[in-house]
């Protein structure tokens, strides 16, 4: 099967940023903190996945102990401008994206499931390795991902084990998405029905393609673990996934599952529709109902995936138990 949308959703995405790419590394030229300014999305640019329906989810990293409203408050704006030029659909209201949020490097990788640890902590360290690309300063990203690498993949670590600290990190983020999906609906008052989908499609991927990297680093060294997991994340979760399971049947079914997926969410009739779904008459509407029904078999094809691709593979075990 080819799969059209995925592909132009790549293409779409690439294009894009490489458009932000130009127009940031021009505009921030003047600024003398240029070379400690990092700008990161995440989401479906990050994905690869973007459409003229989706939104730009990115931060700032700035590297200087400074209040970043002063020190680079024009730099800021020149680059929500840009995003706000070139980006039709508007970013949510969290404060976890956006011109709101900027961060040091330093706190992203201390108190890792401290007190301090919050919600948009643990998102953006997440979804920086998990997605992230970079949209200005290609050099400190690639350091900064490697830095929480080794904060994930402990010295002392034997070979012969998964990077436990890792992985217990991406489920402790997984489960925290689901159940935020409940308090931002309920309470918070956010629409529903595209949101319950995206959980069923695109966060699952987003989960499934972080256990598939920590499964790769079994039964490597330190040093091996940290490359192989820095190529990996190098893709995004679909290339991963064709990449690794090339000789894999559920590969190509995997594929056509996501393919629906993308192909349905893209058509702004669908989008809208979705809107409008609430929790109580969600079974009621035929937009929903298809595609919760598609998304229970995309998480069995999932499941059948991994037992494909990694038989008697200790990365069972270890998210059991």
């Amino acid at each position: 099967m080819v799969h059209a949308t995925i592909e132009n959703s790549r293409v779409f995405s690439q294009n894009k940023i490489e458009v932000l790419r130009n127009a940031f590394d021009k505009a921030l030229s003047f600024s003398q903190y240029k070379n400690h300014i990092t700008v990161v999305t995440t989401g479906s640019y990050g994905r690869g996945e973007a459409s003229e329906e989706s939104d730009l989810d990115w931060f700032i990293i700035f590297d200087r102990d400074l209040d970043p409203s002063e020190a680079i408050r024009e730099e800021i704006q020149k680059i929500g401008g840009i995003v706000s030029a070139e980006i039709k659909k508007e970013e949510g209201d969290s404060k976890t994206f956006g011109q709101d949020a900027v961060v040091r490097f330093s706190d992203m990788q201390t108190n890792i499931g401290g007190q301090q640890d919050t919600n948009e902590s643990l998102t953006r360290r997440m979804l920086f390795l998990l997605e992230g690309t970079w949209l200005y300063g290609k050099t400190r990203f690639k350091e900064y991902r490697r830095a929480l690498l080794e904060k994930y993949i402990k010295p002392d670590a034997s070979d012969e084990q998964l990077p436990r600290f890792f992985l217990n990190d991406l489920i402790r983020y997984y489960r925290t998405i689901t159940t935020d999906f409940e308090f931002k609906t309920a309470e918070s008052g956010k629409s529903w029905g595209l949101r319950n989908i995206k959980l069923r499609f695109s966060r699952k991927l987003l989960y499934f393609g972080g256990v598939i990297v920590v499964a790769e680093m079994n039964q490597l060294t330190r040093e091996q673990k940290i490359n192989q997991a820095e190529h990996l994340f190098d893709l995004n979760a679909l290339s991963r996934i064709t990449a690794l399971g090339a000789g894999c049947d559920q590969t190509q079914v995997l594929l056509d599952h996501y393919e629906g997926f993308l192909n349905r969410i893209s058509d702004s009739a669908i989008r809208e529709a979705l809107e409008q779904v609430v929790k109580e008459e969600r079974m009621g509407n035929p937009v929903y109902r298809e595609l919760r029904e598609a998304s229970v078999s995309f998480s069995e094809v999932l499941h059948q995936w991994l037992n494909e691709k990694y038989p008697d593979h200790p990365i069972h075990h270890a998210l059991v138990f």
